[in-house]
């Protein structure tokens, strides 16, 4: 086929022009719809980014106040505050002392003519026993007793307790090691 060509060239001119100012309007359609949905684009990552951002650091806020967010610092004085009260709780209980030696010992050297009705115990192994008995011999053989007794390290007896024959309200000053009342 044959292609006849009888425009003039001026007219051959404008009508590249036209052509080529079509190809350009077309092409930078193209590419300003493309800058435009990419704008949209990043503006809606951006914002999703934001929103993402706001709950992060809610999240962390709120991870901060509670427990769980706490410095390891504050962790650190915590733990070393509560091992404080642990051995202070375990050298209350190492320096515990039992008197239930003391109390056995009495009842077991205590006659059967007398009572007692007083007895003081202290940490520095000091003992105060008082006690009424019916006859002075039950006071002697308590008197005798506690001074052979192992628990006991001093007896002191007051004279008061041997004036009266019968109706005796007798006391003993006694003496113990404080040390072997811990176990």
């Amino acid at each position: 086929m044959l292609e006849l060509n009888l425009l003039p060239p001026p007219e051959k001119e404008l009508l590249k022009l036209d052509q080529a100012q079509r190809w350009l309007v077309f092409y930078g359609g193209a590419v300003l719809f493309l800058v435009l949905g990419l704008t949209v684009l990043l503006m809606l990552v951006w914002s999703f980014i934001l929103i993402q951002l706001k709950t992060y650091t809610q999240t962390i806020k709120s991870t901060e106040a509670s427990f769980q967010g706490q410095s390891v610092e504050h962790q650190k004085s915590l733990i070393a505050d509560f091992n404080q009260n642990l051995a202070t709780i375990d050298q209350i209980q190492k320096n515990h002392r039992y008197y239930s030696p003391v109390l056995i010992e009495i009842a077991n050297l205590m006659p059967a003519g007398a009572r007692l009705e007083g007895l003081s115990l202290d940490e520095t192994g000091q003992v105060t026993l008082s006690g009424w008995s019916a006859r002075r011999t039950d006071v002697l053989l308590l008197k005798q007793a506690l001074e052979k007794s192992t628990l006991f390290t001093k007896v002191d007896s007051p004279l008061s307790n041997l004036t009266k024959q019968t109706d005796i309200s007798f006391s003993f000053k006694l003496e113990f090691e404080p040390a072997k009342l811990l176990k």
